[in-house]
């Protein structure tokens, strides 16, 4: 499949989808949150190819009767970064860029921790995007791990924070996209050579939302064969080998 090329997407699956995964505007069940929790969720499943399960984004797309409407070819790389002073107990900082053809690069400075705050500062020049949300990630049929997300998106990679001076890695992962409906297959390929591939998709953060990613995305997934990982992409892609 070529960066760019269309497909239609099946409109069985994603009829089902979105009558049952509530892969909506997150806002909308704002109430059903924590006062302080974000509102919006991305629930995911990714896995090392080498363990088992499909072992290209394609073949997951297979597995789950999936077609996308979009692909996209993009170059992420990861920043050595001591530990801002600002940063809370219990939180990570994460500078990543990301280059998709010949266009500007973009700079996505991310805090992911255990639990939600109360307040957060980004600290990218010309910042043009925040999200807050939680990352729930399914680690076992009926496991799952939930990680707080903070993040900021600029054109600038540059940090107006005294004190933290950063250094881009030397590898990059080269990692191929397919769009299809409120869900994104994302296939990894790292400099030490393996392959990872994750399923994600947007929801709202509620109890019914995660049980209908269980069963819709996740169940198949593991009836394939999965063996799922509990690193994040950038924990397994920021290791240079």
């Amino acid at each position: 499949m070529n960066a760019g090329a269309l497909h239609a997407v099946s409109p069985r699956w994603i009829g089902a989808v979105a009558a049952a995964m509530l892969f909506a505007t997150p806002g909308a069940s704002a109430a059903s949150a924590a006062p302080s929790e974000p509102t919006g969720t991305e629930y995911a499943i990714r896995w090392n190819a080498r363990d088992g399960g499909p072992k290209t984004g394609a073949a997951a797309l297979t597995a789950l009767q999936m077609r996308a409407r979009r692909t996209r070819l993009l170059d992420v790389s990861y920043y050595d970064l001591p530990p801002p002073p600002t940063a809370p107990p219990g939180f990570a900082a994460i500078l990543r860029r990301r280059v998709e053809g010949d266009r500007e690069p973009e700079f996505t400075w991310k805090l992911r921790g255990d639990r939600a705050l109360a307040g957060w500062t980004c600290p990218l020049e010309d910042a043009r995007q925040t999200k807050m949300e939680v990352d729930v990630t399914f680690s076992g049929a009926d496991t799952v791990t939930r990680t707080y997300s903070y993040s900021c998106t600029s054109t600038r990679p540059q940090i107006a924070m005294p004190g933290v001076a950063t250094s881009r890695k030397a590898c990059t992962a080269i990692v191929k996209r397919w769009e299809a409906g409120r869900l994104n297959v994302e296939e990894w390929r790292l400099s030490g050579g393996d392959v990872i591939i994750e399923v994600s998709g947007k929801g709202a953060n509620t109890s019914d939302a995660t049980e209908t990613f269980r069963r819709r995305v996740a169940a198949p997934l593991f009836a394939a064969g999965v063996v799922p990982s509990t690193q994040s992409k950038t924990d397994l892609s920021s290791r240079c080998q």
